[in-house]
């Protein structure tokens, strides 16, 4: 059941991205991301009342540590840079470049929060990132080609 919204997940995120690149060709980086963090924002607010079991309590919030509100700016952060990127490399990039920094970052992460070295997780990202590497060299030489 979770590998299935796992891979559901994956999907969405994909469409989004695009879609989001899409958009922001047509009315702007910034205005994209503004949009984007709007919708997120209602989208939210619903599901706030929707799940009243699960509604924030200022009690709740003055106990959180602040910097675990940075993923907001980080979220806001990567939907900008991506909206820049997107129109300008082909979508199976715009899948495999994130996915090998994931990896990587997870991997450090890994070592300082858990003590954890995870030999696979560099040598796996590695490997994308050859593999990466290598399928940009033959797109190249093919667009060579064919001019």
């Amino acid at each position: 059941m979770y590998i299935i919204l796992a891979v559901l997940i994956g999907v969405a995120i994909v469409v989004a991205t695009i879609l989001n690149g899409k958009l922001s060709q047509k009315i702007g980086v910034v205005n994209d991301v503004m949009i984007n963090y709007f919708m997120a924002s209602i989208v939210s607010i619903l599901l706030c009342f929707i799940t009243r079991e699960h509604m924030l309590s200022i009690e709740i919030l003055i106990a959180t540590p602040v910097y675990y509100f940075l993923g907001g700016f980080i979220g806001l952060g990567t939907i900008f840079l991506l909206n820049i990127t997107v129109p300008k490399i082909p979508a199976v990039y715009i899948v495999i470049v994130p996915f090998i920094g994931q990896i990587l970052t997870s991997a450090v992460i890994d070592y300082f929060y858990l003590d954890i070295f995870s030999k696979g997780k560099i040598i796996g990202g590695c490997l994308f990132l050859v593999g990466l590497l290598y399928n940009a060299r033959v797109d190249k030489k093919y667009k060579e080609d064919m001019a």
